[in-house]
C-alpha cells in the first residue's frame, strides 16, 4: 500500500511573465460518486443502462485560459470550484450479435477567482465607456464588481453520442457503423488574462461519421494450408467517412484588434469531410 500525493506540473507554475511561482500548491479535490446499473432483455437479446450522478468539490484551483489550442495557467492557487453532472448510458444488441449504444450527459463546472474584479468606467454624461463604440471616452466615475462564479474552460452542459452498428443484408460478413455527436458550446473569451470575460459560448459541436467493413479472412475459418495467405488469422478492410455532413465546427477563435482597440473572434473550424481507407491484417 502506498500513499499518492497531488503535485503541481510545470506548466502550472510558469506564468504569463515566464516566471515561476516556487510556492504554488497542487490543486485538491473532493470526489462524490452515486452509480446504478441494471441488466434487461429486449426482443430477447441483452442490454445495459447506467445511470451515474457525480459532484467534484475544488480547492486551490490554478485557473487558466485557453489561447487559441494553447492553455496557459495563472500560476496561483486564487480559485475555488466545483463539478457536477449525470450520466446515462444504454448500450446493447440493438442488431443480434453486435453491441450500439447511446449515451447523454449535463455537466457544470464553475470556479470563483478570489481577486478577480471588473472595472466599469463612466464619462461625465453617465454612460459606460465601451473602447471603440462610445464617442466620449473620458472617464469620470468607475464602478468595481466581483464577478463572482464563472464557467470553466471545460463547461460544456449537454452532450450526446450515438453508435449503431449492423450487417448488410444477406453479406453478413459486411458491416456498417453510424457514429454520432453532439456536445453544446465551451466558453471563450478574449485572451486579455481577465477570466470573468470569458464567458462567451462556442456553437455547438456536431458530428456524424459513418463506415464500411469487410472481413475478407475470419479467424474462426481459418484459410487451407495451400494457400499462400495460410498464415493470416484474420483480415478487414474498411472505408470511413468523417464528418459527413461537412459541418464547421469551432475548435478556438483568433483575436484580431482594429485602430480603435476593439477587438473581433475570427473562428478556426476543424477538418471537414475526410475520408480514410484501412486494411487490417492479424497474423
Amino acid at each position: 500500500m502506498g500513499l499518492l500525493l497531488p503535485t503541481t506540473f510545470y506548466r502550472e507554475m510558469r506564468g504569463f511573465d515566464g516566471k515561476l511561482n516556487a510556492n504554488i500548491k497542487a490543486q485538491q479535490s473532493v470526489h462524490y460518486l452515486l452509480s446504478a446499473d441494471y441488466n434487461f432483455k429486449l426482443w430477447r437479446r441483452p442490454f445495459k443502462v447506467i445511470l451515474a450522478g457525480y459532484y467534484k468539490e475544488l480547492k486551490d484551483l490554478i485557473p487558466y485560459e485557453i489561447d487559441n489550442t494553447r492553455i496557459r495557467y495563472f500560476a496561483k492557487n486564487n480559485s475555488v470550484g466545483y463539478t457536477q453532472g449525470v450520466d446515462l448510458r444504454i448500450n446493447g444488441e440493438f442488431v443480434k450479435g453486435i453491441e450500439s449504444w447511446a449515451t447523454i450527459g449535463y455537466l457544470k463546472t464553475m470556479e470563483n477567482i478570489s481577486d478577480d474584479r471588473k472595472v466599469t468606467y463612466f464619462n461625465a454624461a453617465g454612460d459606460s465607456i465601451i473602447p471603440g463604440y462610445t464617442f466620449d471616452t473620458k472617464a469620470t466615475d468607475s464602478i468595481v464588481e466581483r464577478p463572482g462564479y464563472i464557467p470553466r474552460p471545460t463547461d460544456q452542459r449537454i452532450t450526446f453520442g450515438l453508435f449503431f452498428q449492423d450487417y448488410i443484408p444477406k453479406v453478413p460478413s459486411c458491416k456498417m457503423y453510424l457514429n454520432m455527436q453532439f456536445g453544446t458550446g465551451l466558453p471563450f473569451g478574449p485572451p486579455d488574462h481577465e477570466r470573468w470575460k470569458q464567458v462567451f459560448r462556442m456553437p455547438p459541436y456536431r458530428r456524424v461519421d459513418i463506415g464500411l467493413a469487410y472481413q475478407i479472412i475470419k479467424e474462426d475459418k481459418p484459410l487451407p494450408k495451400t494457400n499462400a495467405f495460410h498464415h493470416i488469422k484474420g483480415m478487414f478492410i474498411s472505408l470511413e467517412v468523417f464528418n459527413l455532413l461537412q459541418i464547421d465546427n469551432t475548435v478556438s477563435y483568433t483575436w484580431v484588434t482594429d485602430v480603435t482597440n476593439r477587438q473581433y473572434a475570427v473562428p478556426n473550424y476543424l477538418t471537414r469531410r475526410t475520408l480514410n481507407l484501412k486494411l487490417q491484417v492479424k497474423f
